[in-house]
């Protein structure tokens, strides 16, 4: 039974992978012909374009998102979000859930995925993280996009979480770009992704995942002594919502309780 289990999931997840680069084509068309916008009107197109895309996906896989907070979100203002870094489907199903002008900051070795790297290298900030003069360069160029008017998202774990712990230790560079610029860092949390799709394998499970917003945080007058407070702050504001809500590890705490 359990042979025909992973057969049938094996053919589920092959579906759901090529259903997903199906639509790419067409979205290229798309990215063309907004390439002339302004660039914070051209992200908002781009965003409705990837509600449309990602949605019709999920629907087609069996697969529900919801977005829960979005009204904490001002529109007229620039932030930095902060997003758990699960496995391959978070910085997708945040494309299709945060409906704001930002710009991703990606790693490099993305943009070299055929016609998926072309969309990211449209979309977002490029990084290769081994490399000290291009965090600097990514760094200013999130520093420039920012002044633009522009959002950034960013995955302070810097990468995927594979412990069993609800978070990775955070990097410093989102909050101090927050506080550099006096914009409020945004929490956001993914809800039950593991079990969509576990980390490292290519096996995709039908289910619901859940994009939260928490509260926006300031960071008007802050300076680089705040960087690690605020830091914390945020991690134990993520880690204390994923232990509530995420089903996994309400799961463990249950089982720990017994």
């Amino acid at each position: 039974m359990k042979q025909i289990k992973l057969f049938f999931n094996s053919l589920y997840s092959l579906y759901v992978i090529v259903l997903f680069f199906v639509f790419i084509p067409l979205v290229l068309v798309y990215y063309i012909l907004v390439a002339g916008f302004p660039r914070n009107r051209r992200m908002r197109l781009i965003f409705k374009c990837h509600k449309v895309w990602l949605h019709t996906w999920a629907f087609l896989s069996g697969i529900k998102l919801n977005t829960v907070g979005h009204d904490k979100i001002d529109p007229d203002q620039t932030y930095v979000f902060l997003l758990n870094h699960r496995n391959m489907f978070d910085m997708i199903l945040a494309g299709s859930c945060i409906q704001h002008a930002f710009q991703p900051l990606v790693k490099k070795e993305l943009f070299k995925i055929p016609g998926l790297g072309w969309l990211f290298a449209m979309a977002s900030v490029p990084v290769n993280r081994s490399s000290p003069e291009s965090r600097k360069q990514s760094f200013d160029l999130m520093m420039q996009r920012i002044q633009e008017k522009t959002s950034i998202l960013i995955f302070p774990e810097g990468t995927r979480n594979r412990t069993p712990a609800p978070l990775k230790a955070f990097y410093d560079g989102g909050f101090r770009l927050a506080i550099m610029n006096e914009i409020p860092v945004v929490p956001v949390v993914l809800i039950d992704l593991a079990q969509l799709q576990p980390v490292d394998t290519f096996r995709v499970y039908p289910g619901t995942v859940s994009l939260h917003f928490l509260d926006p945080i300031s960071t008007e007058g802050m300076t680089e002594e705040d960087v690690e407070p605020l830091k914390k702050r945020v991690y134990d504001i993520m880690e204390r919502f994923i232990l509530e809500n995420d089903k996994f590890f309400r799961e463990e705490m249950l089982t720990g309780k017994e």
